[in-house]
């Protein structure tokens, strides 16, 4: 289907942006489009105004600053993939965006975009909750910091408000002690399920396991119990698995045309104990 007619704006600061944000409850923030546009092209939306944020100076930003990565809302996937200071810092981030759509939807898709969808098949926010990451956003209220543990609160439901819009993204360095795996019927499809885990190690200075799952259930989440059996012991096939049988057990699943609950659930299991066994090779 064609587009509706729309109006648009495109601001040249944040300030700018916040602004007519909040005049309008109707209006929408675009960032690359890859998630927005095709939806309204099937009317499942319509904003009176997309506000275009591709103007505003530095927020494809990609850089190191301390012992964490700031990443800019308008970061492209393909720059984040392209990135030498990513696959250095966060090469858990750059397993995971490989499996991103294709070509040009990467191209254009940012980094913002994907975490304000909060889409519970994505890889960002995905990669983001197992991290431990965090976003700064800005309202004409002022700014304000999400943690990844509060942000995904349901399927395409995040903790932003209405006239919140991403500015900065800051995860912590990850460098070992990684595990990333997902599962689609074909290369870049949706992922029916999709599975990050990083792992403590001393040097890293994590606080313990963070394990996250996606795909097959409503949200991107946390899987708990999995996190539980790993905590202060030594990473084997067996713990492993154990882990992954617990971590399942705990998840409730969706069932649709491209898979039972009963079967995303035998998915992710096997998914929890092999991306296990790749992180704990890791350590």
């Amino acid at each position: 289907m064609k587009l509706p007619a729309i109006n648009y704006a495109s601001p040249s600061s944040m300030e700018e942006a916040c602004d007519l944000l909040s005049t309008d409850e109707d209006s929408k923030i675009i960032a690359g489009g890859q998630s927005l546009l095709p939806v309204m092209a099937m009317r499942l939306a319509q904003p009176s105004v997309l506000i275009d944020l591709a103007k505003i100076p530095g927020l494809d930003a990609i850089e190191e600053s301390g012992n964490y990565m700031r990443l800019g809302p308008m970061a492209t996937h393909t720059s984040i993939l392209s990135s030498p200071v990513i696959s250095k810092n966060l090469p858990l981030m750059s397993a995971a965006g490989k499996y991103i759509a294709h070509r040009q939807i990467r191209n254009r898709g940012t980094l913002g975009g994907s975490l304000a969808h909060g889409d519970a098949a994505g890889e960002w926010p995905l990669v983001l909750l197992a991290l431990d990451g965090l976003v700064e956003v800005q309202s004409v209220r002022g700014k304000r910091t999400i943690e990844a543990d509060d942000l995904f609160v349901g399927p395409y439901m995040t903790s932003l408000a209405a006239d919140e819009i991403i500015t900065d993204v800051w995860i912590p360095f990850r460098p070992r002690a990684w595990g990333y795996g997902e599962f689609a019927r074909r290369a870049g499809d949706y992922g029916l399920a999709n599975i990050a885990v990083v792992l403590p190690t001393e040097d890293t200075g994590t606080s313990g396991a963070r394990i996250t799952v996606g795909g097959s259930v409503g949200k991107i989440q946390r899987v708990t119990a999995a996190e539980d059996v790993l905590n202060g012991s030594e990473v084997s096939p067996e713990l492993a698995k154990q882990a992954a049988e617990a971590g399942a057990s705990e998840l409730s699943y969706i069932s649709d045309m491209h898979g039972s609950a009963e079967f995303r659930r035998g998915l992710v299991q096997e998914l929890l104990r092999r991306t296990i066994v790749e992180a704990g090779e890791r350590i």
